[in-house]
This record gives structure tokens, C-alpha cells and sequence, in this order.
């Protein structure tokens, strides 16, 4: 009896570590914070890494090559075109800790991951 109570509240602890971690992220929600937090810096995804530039212009590199594309702010929303890779236009949701970024595909509905810088 014991374990299966140690054992559900091991449980009940790992189900609640992601709404505490999720809590540390806020949204950027305008164009001005963006550009204040994000513009200009390498940031840094396993082996790859992306610089957004002021001139609207995406550099860097990814699984190997090179990456580039356009970015614009819309609707709350940065939204790349990329030139090079799967050359598509997604708009993603930007949150900061306040020293990395977790990005979410789709307006936030799609697939995160975290940017470092």
C-alpha cells in the first residue's frame, strides 16, 4: 500500500511539472517587444541557429545549410517565408522566460520548441 501511494504521488507531481514550467513563459505581443528581445541575437536550436534581423531578412543555419527567409509581425503574430528549406509562411506564437524562447508553430496551435540564446 505504501508504494502504490508513493507511487501515485510521484505521479501527480510529473503531471503538474509542465503547468509550472508553462506559467514561467510569456507572450510577446507586439511588434516593439519583439524586436527589443529578439532582433539582432543567435538563438540557438540543438546544432542549428536562426538570427532575425531588423531588415525583415531570416539568416542562419539548419540541419547543415543554410537558412534564410522573410519575417513580418502580424496580428500579434511572427510570421516567417522561408526561401530556403520547406519554403512555406507560418505565423508562430513567441514566448520568453526572459532568457530563451519557446515558439509555437501555427498561431500557438502547433508543434513548440525552445530557442536559447
Amino acid at each position: 500500500m505504501t508504494r502504490l501511494v508513493t507511487a501515485l504521488s510521484l505521479m501527480a507531481t510529473l503531471l503538474f511539472v509542465p503547468t509550472f514550467a508553462a506559467a514561467d513563459f510569456e507572450p510577446i505581443t507586439t511588434k516593439a517587444d519583439f524586436v527589443s528581445l529578439v532582433v539582432g541575437k543567435r538563438l540557438n536550436f540543438n546544432d542549428d541557429h536562426v538570427k532575425v534581423r531588423r531588415n525583415g531578412k531570416i539568416t542562419g543555419r539548419f540541419g547543415g545549410d543554410a537558412l534564410k527567409g522573410t519575417w513580418v509581425w502580424q496580428d500579434g503574430y511572427w510570421c516567417r517565408t522561408l526561401t530556403t528549406h520547406s519554403k512555406n509562411t507560418d505565423c508562430q506564437l513567441w514566448e520568453t522566460d526572459g532568457t530563451d524562447f519557446r515558439v509555437s508553430r501555427a498561431k500557438g496551435t502547433g508543434r513548440s520548441f525552445v530557442y536559447t540564446k
